[in-house]
């Protein structure tokens, strides 16, 4: 079927709890580096940011913070982080139905995650070359549940919101993705 034929062309994922669970390992990470900060992070604290930017969150956890103090503790926690990657889980469902339609549908990953972070998810999962489009949380100016990140995917990818689907654990996401005029398939905790 070609465009216009009512087709399913585009696919878009978000990454953190819908292709990878990487709670356990965004936490840790968060918590040691609010640690070198002379802070403390529960997990309960943490639960309630599930889906947002750390831009966002981490002076509604801290008021008062400082700007520099966000900064210090976003760059600790990308630095961190890679000590805990192996406490990532895949999402071998849905993973392995992203490896059968890569190669007849046009593919992006659209995450809050930073740059650095989620590349390196995407290398230890072995994902990368599944998605044509790659979309991160720092080549954004307002993350999710704002649109701009599917917005910019569906333009890279040159396919219309209406013959697309997005895949979505959070709330924060699939406000995004319906904001995008994106249909949301809602994945469930695995």
């Amino acid at each position: 079927m070609g465009p216009g034929s009512g087709a399913l062309r585009g696919l878009l994922f978000d990454l953190d709890g819908t292709l990878v669970d990487t709670r356990e390992a965004n936490f840790l990470a968060y918590r040691d580096a609010f640690a070198e900060s002379g802070r403390d992070l529960s997990a309960e604290q943490f639960e309630g940011t599930w889906g947002r930017d750390s831009r966002d969150f981490i002076p509604d956890l801290l008021p008062g913070v400082t700007q520099s103090e966000v900064d210090a503790i976003r760059s600790a926690k990308s630095r961190i982080y890679a000590e805990h990657l192996h406490r990532t889980t895949p999402n071998t469902a849905l993973i392995d139905f992203l490896r059968l339609v890569a190669p007849t549908h046009r593919t992006a990953l659209v995450s809050t995650a930073k740059s650095g972070n989620g590349e390196q998810i995407l290398r230890a999962h072995g994902i990368r070359e599944l998605f044509d489009v790659v979309v991160w949380g720092d080549q954004v100016a307002r993350s999710k549940p704002d649109p701009e990140g599917y917005l910019m995917a569906l333009e890279q990818l040159d396919v219309d919101a209406s013959a697309s689907l997005a895949f979505e654990d959070s709330e924060t996401g699939r406000q995004a993705a319906l904001a995008a005029g994106l249909a949301v398939l809602e994945v469930p905790r695995f």
